[in-house]
């Protein structure tokens, strides 16, 4: 009971994802962004621009969109190796850093100058993905089960009456 729930809090905990490549100028999209959290000031200055604040679209290095808000990790790849990888609020990007505001921290700023960024992207859950990791998994512990069964469980109906004695269920050897 314990090796399933601790294979399902593995499964829902870690999940399959996708991180889609998305270009470093693709970020200067995200200037301005926020999400549904901000104050009704910003809300008005971003609505005399005509835009919505909460979803902006990125396209990734093969031309494909997809939608960026709140729920939306924004991986950052600096040239140095780091990896940052985080949900933001609040997005500014002009033409020397990127400024985000995490979703999950705050009065923490993610600052990091555009030089450094070596490539972008956004990350999506998979659930089609998960459900097939998570049945195979269970398929093939179910299978090494069984077969675990059958290696040390073979000889449950044998009788050791010796060769050729009737083992009193009907059946002989």
């Amino acid at each position: 009971m314990r090796i399933r729930a601790s294979l399902a809090l593995l499964l829902t905990v870690t999940g399959c994802s996708t991180t889609y490549t998305i270009p470093k100028h693709e970020l200067a999209r995200l200037d301005g962004w926020a999400g549904k959290d901000t104050t009704l000031l910003q809300d008005i200055e971003g609505s005399l621009r005509n835009e919505r604040k909460d979803v902006r679209r990125l396209r990734d290095t093969e031309g494909n969109e997809h939608v960026f808000n709140t729920d939306t990790p924004l991986v950052l790849e600096k040239t140095d190796g780091d990896v940052i990888t985080e949900k933001y609020r609040e997005v500014n990007v002009d033409g020397q850093s990127f400024r985000g505001v995490p979703k999950e921290a705050l009065g923490r700023t993610v600052e990091v100058p555009l030089t450094e960024v070596g490539s972008a992207g956004v990350r999506k859950f998979s659930l089609g993905k998960t459900v097939l990791l998570g049945s195979g998994i269970a398929v093939g512990l179910a299978a090494g089960l069984i077969a675990l069964g059958l290696a040390f469980g073979g000889s449950e109906g044998d009788s050791d009456d010796g060769p050729g004695i009737p083992c009193g269920h009907g059946c002989s050897l």
